[in-house]
């Protein structure tokens, strides 16, 4: 009857209202139900309100739950299986299960870790003070005894691994129970009080059954009951002289769990990771843009499969809170080189447009001539960061071949095809953004190619291959994908043609759009690979040009004709790309960092020409807002 008795729990009435004042004023509101046959039975969340922890977080309701024995009433047990209980974790001796088996929940997996093994509890007691001394040495031995520790380090493992919701128990769900959530609640970052106070509302959820253990105890002996009565409930010294042995022994709640029990960081941080969602991230509420998208995301995945598991992005994001930095992972999650290599691609045209430009008019040819001509190409454009998103670069290489033909004095057209090898680098990451390319074109002038007023239009089409990499660094690993897509622009020009002063002068102005389309694509090989939606992106644009060619010069039997050019381009509508991703059903944007509104080009350029055959150069510098670059081709020719 004795040892009956002893399985009650608490005597002194702790109002539950006193417990939820400690919670923040943005916890989640708990409502954990109240068990007829269990009385003990609550979330270790908190009692009415979830519990505040560091570092601006707060502790999740219904992932682990505490309780006496399992002995449900009917309505009890209906309400157990509606909270997805997965394990059920029993602290108990095989005696005490023997006397009281448990009743499980629909579903649940039940595993016995008997915490105290075979060690015998004294119950010739003579003082309540003797009561009062053999529950602090209780509370003690979970720390130094070693078979103790080790079936704590076994419970918080399997906690860690635990799937769903998780009920771990004792018989009275005070003592052993009240040690484990103790410790979860310290894995957590709640509280010395606020852990304290939760230990002792055992004494409020059993109080009516406490006091009727108490006056069954009064009537038999009313010096028993006085000697028993510590035994029923829970008292500060009791967890405090587990606390202070764990001081002295190990120096720390820290200590205790990776020395004492031998729990790796890893299953530390899973713990944490089910057990508290923060409100906010290191320096999140300084980050703009790309970088605020991406520590967004980083926050939202919070409440993905990702979290409370042994997953790469848990323990980084554990890691980066205790460091109190994202590491720059903000800025790289994202994915803002997949807006870059868009904003590349759309404003490919115009290279194309500088490249083909010496053979465009065909006007040194005779009626009826053709020009073979190849082309080599090479950029770079430069664009710093700012405002959240990363500087990025932009590298480009590329051949064109083709013919241009002179149907008349005032017809032309041309027709050419080529690769362009782009390469991108921002936010840590880099792609490969590589065109197949088939251009067409024809110029028309009311009376001579070479002189006077002339229309010019080219067409453009081609294949894209797009591979990009990212290294998210901070064991987070490398996200890799690939697409394809296609490219279209359409070039239109009015220009006009004269000879003043010893110069020719080609002013020109016009109108180009480009279409880029890419397919969406998935990332692999990182927890924190997206899934890319496809780029479906016009860029609109008016042309400004200025050709001037100086006076030829003769070498040997070559012919020189230097000359300078100058370019401005007017982005008609919005030149900034926007890409959209989703991980684990989270969305993130990101926006391209090229965003300027206009693009200014100046260059010199020599041509040589002996009999049919024509050589060429041209260096160009490129600058916008905060972009700057150089651009240039070499090119040869062969006129029959």
């Amino acid at each position: 009857m004795h040892a009956r008795l002893l399985r009650s729990a608490s005597l002194l009435m702790l109002p539950l209202a006193a417990l939820a004042a400690a919670a923040p004023a943005q916890a989640e509101i708990l409502n954990t139900p109240r068990l007829t046959g269990i009385d003990n039975f609550r979330d270790i969340a908190g009692t009415t309100s979830a519990y505040g922890t560091a570092h601006d977080g707060v502790m999740r309701g219904g992932v682990f739950y505490r309780s006496n024995a399992l002995t449900p009433t009917a309505s009890d047990l209906a309400t157990l299986n509606g909270l997805g209980i997965s394990h059920v974790f029993d602290l108990r001796t095989p005696t005490e299960i023997t006397g009281t088996p448990d009743t499980l929940p629909a579903g649940a997996v039940y595993e016995n870790v008997n915490i105290v093994g075979s060690s015998n509890v004294n119950l010739s007691l003579t003082s309540a003070a003797a009561s009062r001394q053999m529950m602090q040495d209780m509370n003690r031995a979970f720390v130094t005894d070693a078979s103790q520790r080790a079936q704590y380090r076994h419970l918080f493992e399997e906690l860690a691994a635990a799937d769903d919701a998780a009920l771990f128990h004792c018989t009275a769900g005070k003592d052993r129970t009240g040690w484990t959530a103790a410790m979860l609640q310290s894995i957590a970052g709640v509280d010395s009080a606020t852990i304290l106070q939760d230990y002792l509302a055992t004494n409020a959820y059993t109080a009516e059954r406490t006091a009727a253990t108490l006056a069954q105890l009064n009537a038999l002996s009313p010096t028993f009951a006085a000697i028993y009565q510590p035994l029923l409930g829970v008292e500060a010294s009791y967890l405090q002289a587990g606390l202070d042995q764990l001081q002295a022994s190990y120096g720390s709640v820290e200590n205790y769990l990776t020395q004492g029990l031998g729990l790796d960081q890893e299953t530390l941080y899973v713990l944490r990771g089910k057990l508290v969602r923060f409100n906010s991230l290191p320096g999140q509420a300084g980050f703009a843009r790309n970088a605020a998208a991406g520590a967004g995301l980083l926050a939202a995945l919070q409440d993905s499969e990702l979290s409370g598991r042994y997953s790469a992005y848990n323990y980084y994001l554990q890691s980066a809170i205790d460091a109190g930095t994202l590491g720059g992972v903000e800025s790289r999650v994202g994915g803002q080189i997949h807006a870059d290599a868009g904003s590349y691609l759309l404003r490919e045209a115009g290279q194309i447009d500088d490249a083909i430009a010496p053979y465009a008019s065909g006007r040194e040819l005779k009626d009826g001539e053709t020009r073979l001509w190849m082309t080599a190409l090479a950029s770079y454009l430069g664009t710093d960061s700012r405002d959240g998103v990363a500087s990025s670069n932009e590298h480009a290489q590329g051949t064109l071949i083709g013919a241009t033909h002179r149907f008349s004095d005032n017809l032309s057209a041309r027709v050419g095809a080529g690769y362009s090898w782009g390469s991108l680098g921002s936010a840590g990451a880099d792609a490969d953004a590589d065109l197949a390319l088939l251009t067409l074109g024809a110029r028309w002038a009311p009376d001579d190619l070479s002189q006077g007023l002339y229309a010019d239009l080219r067409l453009d089409a081609g294949w894209i291959d797009y591979d990009g990499k990212r290294d998210l660094g901070n064991g987070l690993g490398t996200a890799k994908g690939d697409s394809n897509g296609s490219f279209y622009a359409a070039t239109g020009l009015l220009g006009y043609r004269l000879h003043a002063g010893g110069l020719d002068l080609e002013p020109s102005i016009g109108l180009r759009s480009a279409r880029v389309k890419l397919d969406d694509f998935h990332e692999k090989g990182s927890d924190l690979a997206l899934d890319v939606d496809g780029t479906d992106r016009s860029l609109n644009s008016a042309l400004l040009g200025l050709d001037i060619g100086l006076a030829n010069q003769s070498l040997g039997n070559w012919t020189l004709a230097p000359g300078v050019s100058l370019g401005y381009e007017r982005f008609l509508n919005d030149p900034q790309v926007v890409s959209n991703a989703s991980l684990e059903g989270f969305e993130v944007e990101q926006v391209s960092a090229f965003d300027s509104h206009h693009l200014v080009k100046a260059g010199l350029k020599l041509t040589a020409t002996r009999d049919a055959l024509t050589l060429g150069a041209e260096v160009k510098a490129l600058s916008g807002e905060d972009s700057h670059g150089v651009a240039g081709n070499l090119s040869a020719s062969l006129a029959f």
